[in-house]
């Protein structure tokens, strides 16, 4: 006589859904505002920043479930409650999501091996910054020629580790130097540009412009203006 053998149950995923606090905040802290920012002409950059900022508080160090349901229920709400294209939700929602992953905010992996091997990656990572977070690229170059020539394991691992942060702290040190470049150079077309459209719009203002004209040094800054 075969022995009978019992079937072990296993227990059902739990389902994760959002909380009556978390769809009303995202209705009012980031749905209202981005709303705003759909007709917001000149400010709609800082409210779509506004928004970023909102939704930290429900995704950072979240699970890929509610990840994934915070912006599925943002989108569905800019859609069916502020008449907004699907389309035009779904752009919004790639806006916010960039402004985060700039921030180090991304969706999480999920909980398979290779997820949490990622997420273990980002975490040792994450520390290594934070340990050079005050350290200057002069004093880190400084580091980094001490360790030239050692070979043993340790501070071989150190090379590695401080080589890193220069290259981030150097990309970052670039890309804040672009952008505040950009900044300058759009303040400048945005001052100009209304004192030029200003003088187009009366004859008084025309005639100014004709004998400007001759002006080298006013000819290069309406060149800038309207490149």
């Amino acid at each position: 006589m075969s022995k009978k053998t019992t079937a072990t149950a296993t227990p059902a995923k739990q389902v994760e859904v959002l909380s009556i606090q978390d769809k009303k905040f995202i209705d009012v802290e980031m749905v209202d505002v981005m709303a705003q920012a759909h007709n917001a002409g000149l400010k709609r950059s800082e409210l779509v920043f506004q928004v970023a900022n909102a939704s930290k508080s429900l995704v950072k160090d979240c699970t890929k479930d509610k990840w994934e349901l915070v912006w599925a229920d943002f989108e569905n709400r800019l859609v069916n409650t502020k008449s907004i294209l699907p389309t035009t939700a779904r752009n919004y929602r790639v806006e916010v999501v960039k402004i985060l992953k700039a921030e180090g905010i991304e969706k999480p992996k999920g909980t398979s091996k290779t997820a949490k091997h990622e997420q273990s990656k980002k975490a040792n990572a994450d520390e290594v910054a934070k340990k050079y977070e005050h350290s200057s690229l002069e004093n880190l170059a400084t580091e980094l020629t001490q360790l030239i020539g050692l070979t043993d394991k340790n501070s071989v691992e150190k090379f590695k580790e401080v080589s890193k942060v220069v290259l981030e702290k150097t990309k970052a040190k670039e890309k804040q130097e672009k952008d505040n470049e950009t900044q300058e150079l759009k303040d400048f077309k945005d001052q100009y540009s209304t004192w030029f459209n200003g003088l187009l719009k009366t004859q008084e203002g025309r005639q100014e412009l004709i004998a400007l004209r001759l002006n080298t040094e006013v000819r290069a800054v309406v060149k800038k203006v309207l490149s």
